[in-house]
């Protein structure tokens, strides 16, 4: 990551999900918050989506009931990309809320 650091990087990628998931009206009644670069949202049933940043991988991991999912940031695509099936990380995070809620979402 040449001009602009992971850290910077993968922060304003955990702002801008933050960001989205609050203007998302189906996750109007459930928490969300990041702490210490952990972004979390928990859902009445106490289940919940993890989004947080590793930094000596310089990877952002995901948690959430679909499984895990491990993303980098692809310079030339600018944006960040699953390791193993290429998927950009708003891919995940819609499904695993679609499936959580029982109901399409969209993020984006």
């Amino acid at each position: 990551m040449a001009d602009v650091s992971f850290s910077l990087r993968a922060e304003h990628l955990l702002q801008e999900i933050l960001a989205h998931m609050e203007d998302c009206e189906e996750l109007d009644d459930f928490d969300m918050d990041i702490v210490d670069g952990v972004l979390t949202l928990e859902f009445d049933d106490s289940s919940q989506i993890i989004v947080n940043r590793q930094e000596p991988l310089e990877q952002i991991w995901v948690a959430s009931p679909l499984g895990p999912a491990h993303f980098a940031f692809d310079s030339t695509r600018d944006d960040w990309f699953d390791d193993k099936t290429g998927e950009p990380i708003y891919d995940p995070l819609e499904q695993a809320l679609t499936t959580k809620l029982g109901k399409p979402v969209s993020l984006l």
